[in-house]
């Protein structure tokens, strides 16, 4: 019997560890990384027409978990980075090719790629 108990605690130990994780941050967690590029500082310059008349950089954390977005005006966010996540519907994954930031997005069955950024 007391192993059983071990192994519990073994396991309620473990979801804890888990869930107090960086995968779980908090907005103020996503908004002090995404303050971690500066549009000054960022290591990717979009392409032309990638975002409609909006110059965007870009950075990649250096935990390379995840892109951090930079508009000129400061505005910045944080999205994954080598894994594929969901937003609004789509599937997305960013990717490194050739020194290019690459954004593969999966919607309706059909996948497109988009070069977000090359490296200065």
């Amino acid at each position: 019997m007391p192993s059983n108990t071990l192994y519990k605690l073994i396991a309620l130990m473990v979801l804890f560890m888990t869930a107090t994780s960086p995968g779980f941050a908090n907005i103020k967690d996503e908004f002090e990384r995404s303050q971690a590029c500066s549009y000054f500082d960022a290591e990717f310059v979009s392409d032309v027409g990638v975002f409609d008349d909006i110059k965007v950089r870009f950075c990649i954390s250096e935990d390379k978990t995840e892109v951090i977005y930079v508009l000129d005006n400061g505005t910045s966010w944080v999205v994954p980075f080598e894994r594929e996540y969901r937003e609004n519907g789509v599937l997305s994954l960013n990717t490194l090719e050739d020194g290019e930031l690459i954004r593969y997005q999966k919607s309706k069955g059909v996948v497109k790629r988009k070069v977000l950024g090359r490296k200065r």
